[in-house]
């Protein structure tokens, strides 16, 4: 390289890179072979066709570049509180920096705050309303033990997970295949929010970039790079989950997987992992015990009185109307009426649409 570039210049360099079409599914790769992002955008034409692009593309480049206001689309990111991390910035995590083909920058909003631990929960988008309960304990309570939540944003079991990990205080990072100024699923928005204020959200992708399906793998090998270890909570056997799963491995990462009903299409996946050696969890100590990660909390599930741990258990994770948890407990009517009503008003089971009981920690 030539005269030293500083670093406010070379993030206004992959800010272009990444707004270039021509450029932006190998980017990483190009940059490496002009020699860095400040030569990869100064490159003529010439220069681009000699690092591998065709010549379509190496003009599409080159007149992309011309007709772009760096400068001022830098500021546009600024004004909108959103910044670039490089992997020679001390922000950039150094979990992620370790891992194969990892980012050499990405967009956020928030902070990248330090952290010791951090755990990915991931799978279906089309969760069951038990897998989506377990995912919210399983957040909060590792939370709870100071492991940062890493997820992507998505519907079910994502949401879960990110809304546990904000319930109990804890840091949690949403993983985006999409620019920072879209929101996906629209949904979303408060949880958008949220997370950026906990934790960050972040992005490979310039503003404008919509959700579109072959951003995602790129997407989760992100998710696994953050992270100690991924937990696969409901997936099917083609489900991003797994993709997820695989980067972990790559990465020599731990995989952990929650066993579901062999019948039901939506735990394919995860029972797959765990006949492959995914560790098989049922709580978050299973989690901490792999990590080596010493609980200093207990759960508040210990806070409660021996009747209600009683009909929590009877309940599971399944939903239940009231007449069965009255059935199955033998207990009376105004009994399991009053523990329910306890149990609603402290968190841990809730009403759905149907007004059944779902069990939540």
């Amino acid at each position: 390289m030539g005269e030293s570039v500083n670093k406010d210049d070379i993030r206004k360099y992959w800010l272009g890179i990444k707004m270039t079409p021509a450029f932006r599914n190998r980017q990483y790769v190009l940059a490496k072979a002009a020699g860095g992002p400040r030569e990869l955008w100064e490159a003529s034409t010439k220069d681009l066709v000699e690092l591998g692009l065709p010549n379509n593309a190496a003009y599409e480049a080159v007149a992309f570049r011309s007709a772009l206001d760096l400068d001022k689309e830098y500021g546009r990111l600024e004004k909108a509180g959103v910044r670039i991390v490089t992997d020679e910035d001390d922000e950039y995590p150094e979990l992620l920096r370790q891992a194969i083909n990892h980012p050499r920058a990405v967009l956020l909003k928030g902070r990248l705050r330090n952290y010791d631990y951090a755990v990915a929960i991931v799978g279906s988008r089309r969760a069951t309303a038990s897998g989506k309960a377990f995912s919210f304990e399983l957040a909060e309570d590792l939370s709870r033990e100071g492991v940062t939540i890493v997820s992507g944003a998505a519907r079910g079991i994502d949401t879960a997970a990110h809304r546990g990990a904000i319930k109990a205080g804890g840091v949690t990072f949403g993983v985006l295949g999409c620019g920072l100024d879209i929101i996906y699923p629209p949904e979303n928005k408060n949880l958008y929010r949220d997370i950026e204020s906990s934790g960050a959200l972040i992005s490979e992708y310039p503003p404008g970039t919509a959700p579109l399906p072959m951003n995602f793998p790129a997407r989760n090998r992100i998710v696994a790079g953050l992270c100690q270890g991924v937990v696969v909570v409901e997936a099917g056997e083609r489900s991003g989950a797994l993709i997820t799963a695989d980067f972990a491995l790559e990465y020599g990462r731990d995989v952990f997987a929650v066993p579901g009903n062999s019948k039901s299409a939506n735990s394919r996946g995860a029972n797959k992992l765990i006949k492959q050696g995914a560790f098989l969890i049922e709580s978050a100590d299973d989690v901490l015990d792999v990590l080596g990660i010493e609980r200093h909390k207990k759960s508040g599930k210990f806070n409660l009185e021996p009747q209600e741990i009683a009909l929590l258990d009877n309940l599971g994770w399944d939903a239940k109307r009231i007449d069965e948890i009255i059935r199955d407990t033998g207990e009376s009517v105004s009994t399991v009426a009053a523990v329910l009503l306890s149990l609603e008003i402290s968190g841990f089971v809730k009403r759905d649409l149907s007004g059944s009981y779902i069990r939540v920690r």
